[in-house]
């Protein structure tokens, strides 16, 4: 796919190829990015593939460890860690955080600015949802929103963030926050491309159109912000480490790696190429989500031979 910007190559060279071999740790969005349709064993188009499984395996033979950052929950995320052998994973839009994946993870709430006591016998998303700007929200754009369920177990088992979904005026709904008594803010992650399940949008559930997966965060957690503290707990350098996403919301990663990969299947996104301009450090897929992972991935470790 040719884009005005710069595509990641298939036998980097030069100041990238150097920038490459210096990568120890890969901090990757999940959904659209990394995984079709949620599923490790299918390719973009959804067909059985082991090339993902495949290219992980090699990663970690090539001592490259593999860290997903998403906006699913920590019970969802751990699992993925465990079953394809992630090291340590980053939940919740950058703010549940494990450093050391094991029968005994080391995980970590971030919250940015937003006052929050450990020991309160709460969460932070309790927090959020006590302030009632969920159900405000949930009220004024009836059928246009919902609480987005995390693949059918539930919105309730969010610690940080409040997941929603569907199609409104992003603007109101931040005077809304802002008007909540906390430092929120409304993070879009993406298209939603399918809908599954119950729902109460008024919508084509098989194709959806111009419906966005929301997350309401605490001032000043993304997954950028996040992943600085994940490379400062696991003590890690920024060169060392190559980003990807395919949302505008990924292109904070950018700012927190040395080398950050774009899909492109995310370029239709509105707010994409303002995110994109506004960094020198990111490279676009030659290919859409899976596929395109897995050819940069094997990039990456061809400029380490």
């Amino acid at each position: 796919m040719t884009t005005a910007y710069p595509t990641f190559p298939e036998h980097p060279t030069g100041e990238l190829a150097e920038r490459l071999r210096k990568i120890r740790y890969i901090i990757t969005d999940a959904d659209g990015t990394m995984f079709t349709g949620a599923k490790a064993t299918v390719n973009t188009a959804g067909q059985p593939s082991a090339e993902l499984v495949k290219i992980l395996v090699e990663l970690q033979l090539a001592g490259v460890s593999v860290i997903p950052c998403t906006g699913r929950n920590r019970a969802m995320i751990q699992e993925d860690a465990r079953v394809l052998g992630f090291p340590g994973w980053i939940a919740e839009m950058g703010s549940v955080l494990c450093t050391r994946q094991s029968s005994q993870p080391e995980w970590h709430y971030f919250c940015g600015s937003m006052p929050y006591e450990e020991g309160c016998g709460k969460t932070p998303h309790d927090v959020i949802c006590d302030t009632g700007v969920i159900d405000a929200m949930l009220s004024r754009w009836k059928g246009s929103l919902e609480a987005y369920h995390d693949n059918g177990i539930g919105f309730e088992y969010r610690e940080v963030t409040v997941a929603l979904r569907g199609a409104i005026d992003e603007d109101e709904a931040q005077e809304m926050l802002d008007e909540s008594g906390l430092p929120l803010y409304l993070a879009d992650n993406g298209m939603v491309s399918r809908i599954s399940g119950e729902t109460t949008l008024n919508c084509d559930l098989e194709h959806p159109v111009g419906i966005h997966t929301y997350h309401v965060t605490p001032a000043g957690v993304s997954k950028g912000t996040g992943i600085v503290r994940f490379v400062e707990l696991a003590g890690l350098q920024p060169d060392e480490v190559l980003g990807a996403g395919d949302s505008p919301a990924d292109c904070v990663i950018a700012d927190a790696v040395g080398t950050f990969l774009f899909m492109c299947n995310g370029l239709g996104h509105p707010r994409a190429a303002e995110e994109l301009a506004a960094r020198n450090n990111i490279f676009v897929s030659g290919e859409k989500a899976t596929d395109g992972w897995v050819a940069a991935m094997r990039s990456l470790l061809a400029a380490k031979e």
